[in-house]
């Protein structure tokens, strides 16, 4: 498995280099942009440190050739799922999974969320339905298992930004196709 680091900027809007409590669990995610690269979302992310687009990373990202870019050392917080928006569900903020799973990391303000405990791998699409190609989902099972390795996690581990949210379709194929979701964990399973 190749990765490459390319290291986001330190800055308050996307690397606050802030060291991870601890990682509790791995969250997959998709990019949302069909046709971006890895590099090309990597820079997005980078592109946010001065806070005109808001606030946002992911630990890597996961490209159409299997490349993996690295934006965010493994000991420290990404922003990627974290929330203020209430989940529909639950009526509060993170879904009652997430606060379970996470406990006290799922209350607000963000300085306290479900991003001190987790690494988020953000994955590219093919198409706006959020499928992803061979390439891009063996890189990814890889990288999963050898994070679940890294930690001492298990597949019980392995989540989605829709699963601690609830309000946000991410990824997209996952949430529409949960059975795919569990072949996912299934071919970490598989790497471990």
């Amino acid at each position: 498995m190749d990765v490459q680091d390319k290291l986001l900027t330190i800055s308050p809007y996307s690397r606050p280099g802030r060291q991870l409590v601890k990682v509790t669990a791995i969250v997959i995610h998709w990019t949302g942009n069909p046709g971006a690269t890895a590099e090309q979302n990597r820079d997005f992310f980078e592109g946010r440190k001065d806070g005109k687009d808001g606030t946002g990373s992911a630990h890597y990202c996961i490209g159409y050739d299997g490349e993996i870019i690295r934006c965010i050392p493994d000991n420290e917080i990404a922003y990627h799922c974290g929330s203020s928006a209430n989940d529909p569900a639950s009526g509060k903020i993170y879904t009652d999974y997430a606060r379970e799973k996470f406990g006290d990391y799922c209350s607000f303000p963000a300085t306290k969320s479900p991003n001190s405990v987790t690494i988020g791998l953000e994955l590219c699409p093919i198409d706006a339905a959020g499928r992803f190609n061979d390439k891009t989902w063996a890189a990814a099972t890889e990288l999963t298992a050898s994070l679940l390795q890294k930690f001492s996690l298990s597949t019980d581990d392995i989540t989605t930004h829709n699963k601690i949210v609830g309000w946000k379709n991410c990824p997209k194929w996952f949430v529409d196709h949960p059975e795919d979701f569990d072949k996912f964990v299934a071919d970490v399973a598989i790497l471990i």
